[in-house]
């Protein structure tokens, strides 16, 4: 099994707090995160990073969390990269979508602590 300092997870969330948070509790975890605020930046990381997770926002600028899993999952590159999507957006039919897309699971932020989160992570990376 993996130990969280050689897993890399590329976060893709353009709201500043929710980043912050993110990176820095990862981080604490062990893990080695990579922070991007768009989808279009996501894409590119991803294919020069090769994360072992891409935790996914949804309603990003440039290019919305969607547009940018249709890409990754798309590439064979980078198809069987896990994708956990965590978004404001609770609506069935969003969460169907990016299921639909590849995504492994879809969060509503609101509805997930970041504890909750990691140890949800931990079950796709490993890691103690």
């Amino acid at each position: 099994m993996s130990t969280p300092n050689n897993i890399k997870i590329l976060v893709a969330e353009d709201d500043e707090v929710y980043g912050k948070v993110y990176l820095n509790k990862l981080t604490k975890e062990g893990y080695q995160v990579i922070l991007v605020k768009d989808g279009k930046e996501a894409v590119e990381m991803t294919k020069k990073e090769k994360p072992n997770l891409i935790l996914l926002d949804i309603i990003m600028p440039t290019m919305d969390g969607f547009e940018a899993l249709k890409i990754i999952k798309s590439d064979p590159e980078t198809k069987n990269i896990k994708v956990l999507v965590m978004s404001n957006l609770g609506q069935e039919s969003d969460m169907a979508r990016a299921k639909e897309l590849g995504a492994e699971e879809y969060f509503v932020k609101a509805s997930i602590s970041i504890s909750e989160l990691i140890e949800k992570l931990k079950r796709y990376v490993g890691g103690v």
